[in-house]
């Protein structure tokens, strides 16, 4: 009875053992298989292979999608440098003139001197606000009849800023990306000129309304250009997150505000889409959908999500996919704009399509990596426009840039305070990125704006 007992006993302890074996069995799998992925997601991902930002890249440098171009580094042979000049005719000089002879004191006052060397020194003069007063006189006819001089257009109040001064506080605030706070102190300290915060806000909502026939000329502009690149990016306005598009081309720069990153926020700015126009753009859905004559997808983020393919999930058909469109962007580089529809050209072009359309059929095994496809094979039709026209960039690096200075006024002030401030930031933004396209100078623009009158 005893040693029965026992048997059952030692039954149960080896079932035991048993099924904590495979416990532990089946946690060393799971644990294996978390840090696979904890790898893959942590480790694996960078700027070069997704959409993270280079200051994720902690652990190591990324690589850059960037070919070498085999040039040293710094400026190249027969670069026009620039350097400190002096100036022909100073506006001040002083004389330094020996007035006695160093050697044995003889007085040199009436002996005439000789020039030996010049220098200049440039400097800013102390900036002061100027006040100019404006007076109405009148003038009585022999008639009776009492005629009154009249203000300018731009003076309507008894003491307003003028356009300079509207002019420099959109620029500080659009431009160099200077909060309010810190613009009051420099106008208090280098203009001797105290403004308030609230005055600086309601200057820049006077100079916006001003710069609305501007910003409708930049729009209508983007409309009519054969090529666009678009992008958006999040922003936080009032604690809340909204995003602003960005439609550029080389002319123009284009923000817009929206609370819908969809087709909402598109159809905001642009209800008809673009019809004249080749759309670069990222593979997002409200940008692929815009009524356009064309799109082209950038291939600057299918290479970061190839490079992550194959750096990280070691993917043989990703690193066969990544080779065809490195073919592509190596023929966009050797073409001249009459190359476009030699036949050679055609010839390589649809090659290389075929090669595309042939790997597209494959089957893949990894489901990231057929996602990816999925998405090619959706937007077949827009991976290769870049080769078709000459105007039309492989790449939407343009939009990326033109977008990021929201992301360096967000790291400033953290966020737009309100929705019109948000509004007023990207109108007087999208001025100045045009006027940067075009190589027009910013502040006397701004000026000129200023000296509008609101409608």
């Amino acid at each position: 009875m005893r040693q029965q007992r026992f048997r059952m006993k030692e039954e149960e302890f080896i079932s035991i053992i048993e099924g904590l074996r495979k416990v532990i069995i089946a946690q060393g799998e799971e644990i294996l298989a978390l840090k696979e992925e904890i790898r893959v997601l942590k480790e694996g991902r960078d700027s070069g292979n997704s959409s993270m930002p280079p200051s994720a890249d902690l652990k190591r440098h990324s690589r850059s999608l960037r070919r070498g171009s085999g040039k040293k580094p710094g400026g190249q042979p027969g670069h026009e440098g620039r350097t400190l000049e002096m100036k022909a005719v100073a506006d001040h000089v002083v004389v330094h003139s020996p007035s006695y002879c160093t050697c044995c004191g003889e007085d040199l006052s009436g002996i005439g001197a000789v020039l030996l060397e010049r220098r200049q020194v440039v400097d800013i003069p102390p900036v002061a606000a100027s006040y100019t007063e404006h007076r109405v006189y009148g003038k009585k006819c022999r008639c009776g009849h009492e005629t009154r001089g009249t203000f300018p257009a731009h003076v309507t109040s008894a003491i307003q800023y003028g356009a300079g001064i509207e002019a420099t506080a959109a620029y500080m605030s659009a431009r160099q990306f200077v909060p309010y706070a810190r613009m009051c102190e420099y106008f208090a300290h280098v203009h001797r000129l105290p403004i308030s915060e609230g005055s600086i806000s309601n200057m820049l909502g006077r100079f916006a309304a001003k710069a609305k026939v501007p910003y409708r000329y930049i729009k209508d502009g983007i409309a009519r250009t054969g090529v666009v690149g678009a992008d958006e990016t999040g922003c936080k306005v009032n604690g809340g997150k909204q995003w602003v598009f960005t439609w550029q081309s080389p002319k123009g720069v284009l923000l817009s505000v929206a609370k819908s990153r969809g087709y909402g926020g598109i159809n905001g700015t642009f209800p008809n889409g673009l019809p004249d126009s080749i759309l670069v753009s990222d593979a997002w859905a409200a940008q692929m959908g815009t009524a356009a004559k064309g799109h082209q997808l950038c291939m600057a983020h299918l290479l970061r999500d190839l490079n992550y393919f194959v750096d990280v999930l070691r993917d043989n058909w990703s690193e066969k996919v990544r080779a065809v469109i490195e073919g592509a962007l190596e023929l966009k580089g050797r073409l001249a704009p009459a190359d476009y529809m030699d036949e050679a050209t055609v010839a390589e072009r649809e090659e290389l399509e075929g090669r595309l359309d042939s790997l597209l059929g494959q089957q893949t095994d990894n489901g990231k990596v057929t996602a990816f496809k999925k998405r090619l094979v959706k937007y077949r039709g827009h991976i290769f426009e870049f080769l078709r026209h000459h105007e039309v960039p492989p790449d939407n690096n343009a939009s990326e840039r033109a977008i990021r200075n929201v992301k360096v006024k967000q790291k400033v002030s953290c966020q737009f305070k309100s929705q019109l401030g948000a509004e007023i930031f990207v109108t007087i933004r999208s001025i100045i990125d045009t006027c940067i396209r075009r190589d027009i100078d910013i502040f006397q623009s701004l000026v000129a704006i200023a000296n509008y009158r609101a409608e």
